[in-house]
């Protein structure tokens, strides 16, 4: 009887065992089904990631489109108060994940773009230099030009380097030769400019050079308006 007694509670305990590893089973089983079928709001949810930026190190992070839409609307306001609003907004708003809403990432990035167009330029002038076929006055007027632009170029480099260091020195004295090094970018590129109308040079030459130079001129004084404006 006691045999029997001992037969009884050992059969008890393999059922519980039996059981509870076919509770298991189930709950596992029932975990993974959910985990691969996705809800249909995250399939909603993902569809709005449809821009991808990578970042200094290599990594990919995906941005919501909606957010690369609030940054555009952010440089388009900042645009607006520049003296050439379209020209800075149609420079800058393939950055805008970039740039994202930060007012020292908007300086940054367009004065980068600033000293793009100048470093442009100087090639461009310096090919127009190389041509055999210019006038005297022409070429002296084109050599003082490219010099000038050289120097804004200089200026523009320093003016970049100098952002990129405002944590290691006396950061109000960075920001102000930075002001500086931009406006006497400015002045040197309209020097060049203002010298064609000074001399008989042909106007083609004179036109192609100016509308470049120009340009220049133009995306320096907006990268100077922002940091007149939300550098402290």
């Amino acid at each position: 009887m006691e045999a029997n007694y001992h037969l009884k509670l050992a059969s008890h305990h393999v059922l519980t065992i039996v059981i509870f590893i076919l509770v298991a089973i189930s709950s596992i089983t029932s975990a993974c089904n959910n985990s691969t079928t996705p809800t249909n709001s995250t399939q909603k949810t993902n569809t709005n990631y449809t821009t991808t930026l990578s970042s200094n190190y290599g990594n990919t992070t995906t941005i919501p489109s909606n957010s690369i839409q609030t940054f555009k609307n952010y440089i388009k306001t900042s645009c607006n108060l520049t003296t050439y609003p379209s020209i800075c907004y149609q420079s800058l708003s393939p950055y805008a994940s970039k740039i994202e809403g930060d007012p020292m990432k908007l300086c940054n990035v367009s004065l980068s773009l600033a000293l793009k167009a100048t470093h442009s330029a100087s090639s461009t002038i310096s090919n127009i230099l190389k041509s055999h076929n210019l006038t005297s006055i022409a070429k002296q007027v084109v050599q003082d030009c490219f010099d000038n632009v050289k120097d804004s170029l200089g200026e523009l480099k320093d003016s970049l380097n100098a952002m990129g260091d405002l944590n290691d020195g006396d950061r109000k004295f960075q920001i102000s030769n930075i002001k500086t090094w931009m406006s006497a970018s400015i002045t040197d590129d309209e020097t060049c400019s203002d010298e064609f109308d000074e001399m008989n040079v042909d106007a083609t030459l004179r036109d192609k050079i100016r509308k470049i130079v120009l340009d220049v001129v133009r995306k320096t004084s907006n990268a100077l308006y922002f940091v007149n404006n939300n550098m402290y």
